[in-house]
Formats: C-alpha cells, sequence, structure tokens
C-alpha cells in the first residue's frame, strides 16, 4: 500500500520535525521509497536537511498555487535515503490571507499525481490549526502524533483528536490514528513513566511499542543539516528511529492482511465538535454558530489586546485561531476551552467547548 501519514499536534515543540526527518530517513534506510514534505512556514525541517529556507526557489507553497510540478518540487537532500520537498516562510501566505482560492483538497490532489511512486509520503505538519493542517489532515491516510512526555502535552493530544474526529466527519473519512509516538522519554523519570501508563491504559495499542527516548544527539543533527542516522550511527537515536521504523512497516502490512475493522475515534472521544466543524465551514463561507455572551467583551480585540485581556499564551501568532484552556480544576478528564476565531486580525467569533476523554475500557 502506498500511505500518506501526517505526523501532527497542534502543541509545538513534542518531536514532530525530528519525527519526520529521521522516520523518513529510517524508512529509506529500510528499502521503501519515501518522499518528506515540509508543510510548516517556519521549515524547520527544511534547515533540518542541510538546506537554506531562503534560498528556496519551489517550495510546497506550489501546491495552494496550482504550479506543483515533479522535476521543479522534489530534491534529493545530500546524505538524505529520501525525496524532499522545501518550506520557507512564503508558506504562511495561506494562513495569513486566507485565499478563497484554496478549499481542503488541494494537497491531496496534487498528491495523487506522486503516490504511486513511493511506499510513504511522510507530511510534517504546522503546529497552528489552520488550511495547511486541514489540507495535510484531509490528504493523509493515517496520522503519527507525537506525545512528549510531559503533561501539558496531553493538551495538543486533545485537541488534535478532536480535529481528527472532525475532519472524519467531514473531508476525510477514511483518516485514522497511526499511532502515538511518545518523545523525550526519560524512564528515570516519574513523569516519563506514568505518562506512558495513562497512554497505553487509554490507547491500547494505538500507542507505539517504540519510545523517541531523550537524546542529546538527537538535538544536535538538525544544526548539521543531517538525520540523527547519518550523524551518529551508534546513537540511541538512530537505534530508536530504526525501531519506529520497523514498527510502522510491519503495522502497514498487518493492516493490509488483518481483517480488523478500523478504529472507531468515537470510542476514544465523547465530544461535541461544534468548535473545530466552525473553522472547517469557514473555509467554505458557512455562518458561524450563535455567540455565548460571557466572552462578548472579547469580539473586535486585536492579537495584543487579548493577550493584555487574558494573559500570553503560546498561540502561533499566524492562526486565526487561538485557544484558551478555562477550567479551574486541574483534570487529564475534562477539559474547558476557549476557542478565539480571528478575521482580518481581530476576534470576529468565539466558542466555549469541553473536551471529554472516554475511559471506558
Amino acid at each position: 500500500m502506498n500511505k500518506i501519514i501526517a505526523i501532527a499536534n497542534q502543541k509545538g515543540g513534542v518531536g514532530k520535525t525530528t519525527t519526520s526527518i529521521n522516520l523518513a530517513d529510517a524508512l529509506g534506510i529500510l528499502d521503501k521509497k519515501v518522499l518528506l514534505i515540509d508543510l510548516d512556514p517556519q521549515a524547520n525541517a527544511t534547515s533540518g536537511v542541510g538546506l537554506v529556507p531562503s534560498d528556496i526557489k519551489y517550495s510546497s507553497l506550489s501546491f495552494f498555487t496550482n504550479t506543483f510540478k515533479v522535476e521543479n518540487n522534489i530534491v534529493r537532500p545530500d546524505s538524505a535515503h529520501f525525496d524532499f520537498i522545501p518550506s520557507n516562510i512564503r508558506l504562511a501566505s495561506i494562513e495569513i490571507n486566507r485565499s478563497k482560492n484554496v478549499d481542503l483538497f488541494m494537497l491531496k490532489t496534487a498528491l495523487s499525481k506522486v503516490i504511486k511512486d513511493y511506499h510513504y509520503i511522510i507530511i510534517d505538519c504546522s503546529p497552528s490549526f489552520g488550511l495547511l493542517t486541514l489540507n495535510a489532515l484531509t490528504a493523509c491516510h493515517s496520522v503519527i502524533i507525537p506525545v512528549q512526555c510531559e503533561f501539558y502535552a496531553l493538551e495538543g493530544l486533545s485537541k488534535l483528536l478532536i480535529t481528527i474526529k472532525s475532519i472524519k466527519k467531514s473531508s476525510n473519512p477514511d483518516i485514522d490514528i497511526e499511532g502515538l509516538l511518545i518523545t523525550m522519554y526519560d524512564s528515570r523519570t516519574s513523569i516519563s513513566n506514568q505518562l506512558r501508563k495513562e497512554l497505553i491504559k487509554h490507547f491500547e495499542s494505538m500507542v507505539f511499542n517504540t519510545v523517541i527516548q531523550r537524546n542529546v544527539k538527537l538535538r544536535e543533527a538538525p544544526s548539521y543539516g543531517l538525520s540523527i542516522i547519518k550523524y551518529n550511527p551508534e546513537s540511541v537515536g538512530t537505534e530508536n528511529y530504526l525501531n519506529l521504523g520497523s514498527e510502522l512497516i510491519s503495522r502497514s502490512q498487518k493492516t493490509e492482511t488483518d481483517s480488523e475493522p478500523e478504529k472507531d475515534l468515537s470510542k476514544i472521544l465523547t465530544h461535541d465538535t461544534e468548535d473545530v466543524d466552525f473553522i472547517i465551514k469557514g473555509h467554505t463561507n458557512a455562518n458561524s454558530e450563535k455567540k455565548d455572551e460571557d466572552y462578548g467583551h472579547l469580539l473586535g480585540l486585536k492579537r495584543d489586546e487579548i493577550n493584555n485581556v487574558l494573559g500570553f499564551s503560546y498561540n502561533d501568532v499566524h492562526s486565526n485561531v487561538w485557544m484558551y484552556r478555562t477550567s479551574s480544576s486541574f483534570s487529564i478528564i475534562k477539559k474547558n476551552y476557549l476557542y478565539l476565531y480571528f478575521e482580518n486580525e481581530k476576534v470576529a467569533n468565539y466558542k466555549l467547548t469541553t473536551f471529554k476523554m472516554n475511559t471506558t475500557q
């Protein structure tokens, strides 16, 4: 099976780009033909494979301007075992301008021209929830979700699971979760062991057996424009990602021969996805839902004013959606969120929502 896999988590710093580069290289070494796509305007994957983003002439922006050509856009980085489509800051124009000419299926349509040439196409997603990430989730067969070994990483997981459930209902009914990948794991710390235990308890076989251990060499490799396998073949990081590549191949082969039905996301989440559905409908000019009254005073405020009112948050300044956790109590199972939707740099709408994880086994 030729497979498109998105590496995604709506929280930054969880190891998406590190996993994208090193998994692509590991699969290439394991005799699979791989294409890696940098779909993040920050272009960390591009610099991580030794390219200079500002020097890129043909980038992943071509997917959304109907100018994608294999001979122009696909390159082979030095010392890499995969093909690559780079990115640069110009890709941010898709999110900033919210062009009416960009729809959720543009990436899927473009990749249909090349998917037959690769065993795996891996997409390194932006952490912000906008048109780029929605395109990736619409185009992919499955999602690998890196989960950093710290408690707040679970919030990114919560949001992404909600997004995937909504995408499954709307633009990609075949999307599935390839697996949850534990990253920055340190067996000496209680938080790492506790988080792994909790993830396995709630998600069972959806959690990869392979964990990515905290490793200095993994952090050093991108500065040399190399994968960990090329930078330090004897490192723990190399062993981890080769194991992950082997496990992914094994899972793919099992999926092809297994008659077991696909995972039902509704068993994982009990959640009204109106907040995410609203964003998707917003890209097709649908009307917004009725506003709640408690946060009506935020309407019309700019981003810096929102920071002054609600406090600083690690929201992407380029994203048209900001999220704040409003829960007064500390709970891993149930959390309340406020979503702010920006148009023309001002809050145009908002939604209060509650996420609840289903713990029924």
